[in-house]
């Protein structure tokens, strides 16, 4: 049996009200979903169920799950698992997960529950900078479902802010920009220090389904940011300078000591190589050398009398 004529027999027994119990749950995008089957009870094992997948009313009847394992060749079968009634675990649904799910029981076609998983989501446009240096961020909350070609309600989605009031046209800090089809759009405004709470809320038939809630995060302004900058290389700068200066003055004062090293060396090297001298009242200058003759060795039997011999130069200055 082919998947375009499953589909059909799914919508004519879907039309007709007797394709057994029918469900719609919501949630909120990142949650874990159990899409139910039918009981225990029912049946002892869930080797014969089958879960069929339908995105919307224009996609194929996709298999998820073949006798009752899952289909690994999914894009999400990493994230499906099938419990022990049959149920379809979906962990970390994402906003494409949203769709028409069938569970059905051997080959005669026999459909225990029909399942219609509705998700909602809020996402952010990229922040509109003004010239005043604020930025302005665009909120759209959007609830994908199986049926696409029915338009939600207008006012079915609204907006709430952190005191529970109904957010609608332009006031302190939002601007409202209405609804289209499943999509309601808030602006909301920067506000330095003041990261407010706003709830997005699907309401049917006078009853909340659904809500989710978000808290825009503002950084600070781009000339802020552009001071920040500049006073850190400023400081950068700074701490180099220091360095430099302190690392300069080590090495001039290493060289002084060096310097000084070799003066006092030099002075005691010409100060140990230096003749005695001996200066006149005259432009004489004499000098006197003594020589004297050490003594024999002991070991010498012949006495040598000891010398004196005295030498004299003359300088001329």
């Amino acid at each position: 049996m082919t998947l375009t004529l499953e589909l059909m027999i799914i919508l004519i027994l879907y039309s007709e009200g007797i394709s057994g119990k029918t469900e719609k749950l919501y949630h909120r995008v990142g949650e874990n979903v159990l899409l139910p089957c039918r009981d225990k009870s029912s049946s002892s094992s869930c080797s014969d169920v089958t879960w069929l997948y339908q995105k919307d009313t224009s996609a194929e009847l996709v298999k998820e799950v073949r006798n009752g394992k899952v289909v690994q060749s999914l894009f999400r079968a990493s994230r499906l698992n099938v419990s022990s009634d049959c149920s379809l675990l979906i962990r970390n649904i994402i906003h494409e997960d949203a769709g028409y799910f069938v569970c059905r029981f051997g080959e005669d076609n026999e459909f225990d529950n029909n399942v219609y998983l509705n998700i909602l989501s809020i996402s952010t446009d990229p922040p509109e900078v003004h010239p005043r240096g604020n930025e302005d961020i665009t909120l759209r909350c959007s609830l994908n479902r199986f049926d696409k070609t029915k338009s939600c309600e207008q006012n079915s989605i609204i907006w709430m802010d952190e005191r529970g009031s109904q957010l609608t046209g332009e006031g302190v800090g939002f601007e409202f920009r209405g609804q289209t089809n499943c999509v309601s759009v808030l602006t909301v405004k920067h506000q330095s220090g003041n990261n407010k709470r706003f709830t997005c809320k699907f309401i049917e038939d006078n009853k909340v389904k659904i809500e989710a809630v978000y808290i825009p995060y503002f950084s600070e302004s781009p000339q802020s940011d552009t001071v920040i900058i500049i006073g850190a290389v400023v400081g950068v700068v700074l701490v180099l300078l220091v360095v430099f200066a302190v690392l300069l003055f080590k090495s001039k004062r290493t060289k002084t000591t060096e310097d000084q090293k070799r003066g006092t060396n030099f002075q005691k090297s010409i100060h140990q190589h230096s003749e005695p001298e001996t200066e006149l009242d005259g432009d004489l200058t004499y000098a006197v050398v003594n020589h004297s003759k050490s003594k024999a060795s002991s070991k010498i039997t012949m006495k040598e009398t000891e010398g004196e011999v005295t030498y004299s130069s003359i300088k001329m200055k």
